[in-house]
């Protein structure tokens, strides 16, 4: 198992670069009720700073 790193409010570019060199892939999707487009992590799932095991999917939620 491997700490989810807090990515929280990082741009899109520098959060996934973050994940994939602790180990994660890394998908994006929209935060669905409060989307701005900006491009910045508001969530991610499985939940950021929990552990998960190498190589899993992270998906961030961004605004």
């Amino acid at each position: 198992m491997v700490t989810v790193p807090n990515v929280r409010k990082m741009g899109v570019a520098a959060a996934t670069r973050t994940l994939e060199d602790a180990g994660f892939e890394v998908r994006t999707a929209p935060v669905e009720d409060n989307h701005l487009g900006l491009g910045y992590v508001a969530d991610a799932d499985p939940g950021l700073a929990t552990e998960a095991p190498e190589g899993s999917t992270i998906t961030l939620y961004l605004v």
